[in-house]
């Protein structure tokens, strides 16, 4: 059975530990001086080295040949913590032994001095893990142990490990390791293996790695393992279900531009790819991101970590947008993200965050506000505009972000065609504004008549339960606020069930035989 990538390239000295050189250069000075502390804590993300270098550091200090500080890998005890035949060795995963007599066991050996290595090494991986009592009982151990007892505990949350064991430790915190470190110990590998790989697919494992080694060489295993030949960049975008950079610039040009249409047609011939929906809207936040950054940063290459080239298409097309567009973009689209995980059809949610980027009207956020001012404030520098229309459209800005049902409203300039045309982008605007239900119910109306302002909605008979829900609560004003965005003129509703309105014209028409049209007065409320 062939080695996993990670466990047959795991560094075996410190010299071969990626990324950590801080780290690396303090433990060797410690075993070259003999300064060996009784208790340390490696902590720091998945996958950045901090078992292989306790298991390095254990070699180290028992190796029977060190050279300079590093373990020879030779010798009777470098081979057994190699193999994990050395009984002076003891590595315990915390997870999965993290009770109170798990933690007693361990203490019950510390007594027993090492058989064949000077010192007893124990390694207890995701320390965090142990429960309070199990804590309570290694304390006792680290507060006075052997001479020969080394506790190396190693944790992905060091905020979870209770004070009074972090102060008996000397601290490491492992770093997420560089893009290009990772990217070149995968060129060290391939070389070993014989295998060609383009740059491009060494940068895209690198980004997708999040600064974790054992990440990035399993990705490479799994690349490695089906496909045959040279690793390019299509195959291996095709085989993640990943999108390309270029889709991504493609896509977010499309939006600061404005083009829904395309925008969407866009994404859905991304999606009949494969790509999962999750995957792209994180892709855009990251992208988003980097252009943020490019915006920000008198220096993004220290804060961006990639290659010359990308940094350049991300300076480029940071200067179509403001700042303010990129966080309003961003937001949109974490909201989109924690709608996709609860949505059925999850691409609804990106597809409802395009239009809304795309469309500044149906959004109502601080940053579209802001974004406005800001227009207008360089506006008014330039001289394009006068400060009696600069007074008037301020106000018009804090007038736009609440719209109230006027009480009358007289000769308002719609036309039928224009409100059903509306139709769907009102629909939108309430599903974007989280109105779901509401534009559910609507979309089981019709438009069928527009006089002074008025637009009228009717419904079948067998959908009467949507005009009463409709004008429940504030559910009508929502209606109206839409109509009133997309439409941009201030308009009434009137919602009416066809079957209805029938009923009473026959009701009127009785009252009219039986008494008069004189005595008759229909009055509408």
């Amino acid at each position: 059975m062939r080695i996993a990538l990670y466990r047959e390239w795991r560094p075996k000295n410190f010299d071969e530990v990626v990324g950590q050189e801080p780290i690396v250069k303090t433990l060797k000075n410690q075993i070259k001086t003999g300064r060996i502390a009784h208790a340390y804590l490696f902590s720091g993300t998945r996958g950045t080295g901090k078992t292989s270098t306790a298991r390095i550091f254990a070699k180290a200090i028992n190796c029977l040949d060190p050279v300079d500080g590093n373990p020879c890998n030779r010798c009777e005890i470098c081979e057994g913590i190699n193999k994990g035949t050395l009984l002076d060795f003891i590595e315990i995963d915390a997870a999965s032994n993290n009770r109170v007599e798990n933690a007693r066991d361990l203490i019950d050996t510390v007594s027993i001095p090492p058989s064949k290595a000077k010192y007893k090494v124990y390694i207890i991986d995701e320390v965090h893990m142990l429960s309070t009592h199990a804590f309570n009982a290694l304390l006792k151990t680290l507060e006075e142990p052997p001479e020969y007892a080394i506790f190396i505990l190693a944790t992905t949350d060091p905020q979870k490990v209770p004070v009074t064991i972090l102060s008996r430790c000397q601290r490491f915190n492992f770093k997420r390791i560089k893009n290009s470190d990772i990217k070149e110990r995968l060129k060290l590998i391939l070389n070993q293996l014989n295998i060609e790989a383009e740059e491009k697919v060494l940068d895209l494992i690198s980004f997708y790695s999040d600064g974790a080694l054992r990440d990035a060489l399993s990705l490479l295993d799994q690349l490695i393992s089906m496909i045959d030949g040279k690793l390019n960049y299509e195959d291996v975008i095709s085989i993640l279900g990943l999108t390309s950079r270029d889709s991504i610039f493609k896509l977010v040009d499309m939006m600061i531009e404005k083009d829904v249409q395309n925008s969407l047609k866009f994404v859905e011939n991304i999606l009949l790819e494969g790509k999962d929906v999750n995957n792209f809207i994180e892709e855009i936040i990251s992208h988003l991101r980097n252009l943020l950054m490019i915006k920000v940063s008198k220096n993004p290459f220290e804060i961006i970590d990639a290659g010359v080239d990308y940094i350049n298409q991300l300076k480029v097309q940071a200067g179509k947008i403001s700042s303010e567009e990129i966080m309003r973009g961003i937001n949109i689209f974490i909201e989109a993200e924690n709608d996709a995980k609860t949505f059925m059809q999850p691409r609804i949610a990106l597809e409802m965050a395009i239009i809304k980027f795309c469309r500044i009207e149906y959004d109502t956020s601080i940053e579209v506000i802001l974004n406005r001012l800001n227009r207008l404030e360089d506006m008014i520098k330039s001289g394009n505009i006068s400060i009696k229309e600069a007074v008037k459209e301020k106000k018009d800005l804090e007038k736009e972000k609440k719209i109230e049902e006027e009480e009358e409203i007289i000769n308002t300039d719609v036309t039928l065609d224009e409100a059903r045309i509306a139709w769907q982008d009102v629909l939108n605007y309430l599903k974007i504004n989280k109105k779901m239900t509401l534009a559910s119910l609507l979309n089981l109306g019709d438009i069928t008549d527009v006089k002074n302002g008025t637009i009228t909605i009717v419904f079948e008979e067998k959908y009467a339960f949507s005009k009463r829900k409709i004008e429940e609560g504030d559910n009508k004003k929502f209606v109206v606020e839409a109509f009133s965005k997309v439409l941009k003129k201030p308009v009434k509703i009137k919602i009416e069930v066809e079957n209805q309105k029938n009923d009473i014209e026959e009701v009127i028409d009785k009252a009219k035989k039986i008494f008069g049209e004189d005595l008759v007065e229909v009055v509408d409320e």
